[in-house]
């Protein structure tokens, strides 16, 4: 939520977090923009869709309902959204896990594993599963505050294509498996979690989905040529990314000098390590 309050540091939060005040009328929620519908706010359900999946559920059933295509800014974005509305107390994750992505897994060692020092997802199967926008502090939160309902179908996943996810409807057997779920989740909502809501104000979680994907594409793409013409020797000993601001995510390659634009110098640094062999 976006909303005025006070701010504060410790051990385990960062200065791009901040404590909400106001009550939940009197805020704008979710904070960070994502591909999302919103429902009844005061719902104890949040819905993730993996992938591009289509379902068809009564708003009033839902807080928020989004797609989840990735393991790392996608899903700093719904953890983001869950700690600023404290109503929120079950995530249910549905529809088909991707291979590569994996972001119900992510969402699953998350939950029952936190991250390690790095950031990283501790025991996630996916490619890139580093949360380095998120503070500490809003990490621990999602654990505490929400319960996962896992009904994903992990029995034949498919790498979604790189240009154009495909899309797919979530309906007979699985939407019904869905419906129940939600039913259960309000028969015993426990109410809202007891502590104000959180705000995180990494400027990374602002951009839109489509230019998130657009920069870490063309990232990807930078550090996958660079290792595909350079001798390995060079490769293995090349010094880390030039962050020149954190603010703006510019950072410059310095094997050749390139300048970029990033979704944040930390999170770039984990893949180009990934896609070096270096992680």
């Amino acid at each position: 939520m976006f909303m005025t309050g006070t701010r504060y540091r410790n051990d385990s939060m960062s200065a791009n977090l901040r404590e909400g005040r106001e009550s939940l009328d009197e805020m704008s929620w979710p904070t960070v923009p994502g591909d999302y519908v919103l429902g009844d706010r005061e719902s104890p359900i949040a819905l993730a869709i993996i992938g591009r999946g289509i379902i068809e559920i009564d708003p009033q059933h839902f807080a928020i309902k989004g797609q989840l295509v990735t393991e790392n800014v996608g899903l700093e974005k719904v953890v983001a959204n869950i700690v600023s509305n404290p109503r929120i107390r079950f995530l249910v994750v549905c529809g088909n896990e991707e291979l590569g992505h994996m972001p119900a897994d992510a969402i699953q060692a998350l939950s029952r594993n936190g991250v390690d020092g790095r950031k990283r997802i501790i025991g996630c199967k996916s490619a890139v599963p580093y949360l380095c926008n998120l503070s500490d502090g809003s990490i621990e939160r999602f654990r505490q505050q929400v319960e996962i309902v896992n009904l994903v179908d992990s029995s034949d996943m498919k790498e979604a294509p790189t240009e154009e996810l495909a899309r797919y409807v979530i309906r007979d057997r699985a939407l019904e498996q869905v419906e129940t779920a939600i039913r259960g989740c309000e028969a015993r909502d426990p109410g809202a979690f007891p502590a104000a809501p959180l705000i995180e104000e990494n400027e990374a979680l602002q951009l839109e989905g489509s230019n998130v994907a657009r920069m870490n594409y063309t990232s990807a793409d930078v550090f996958t040529q660079k290792m595909l013409r350079l001798p390995s020797e060079k490769l293995s000993t090349a010094t880390k990314l030039v962050t020149v601001s954190d603010e703006f995510g510019i950072v410059v390659e310095p094997v050749d000098g390139q300048v970029m634009r990033v979704v944040s110098p930390e999170f770039a640094a984990r893949l180009s390590a990934y896609l070096r062999g270096l992680d």
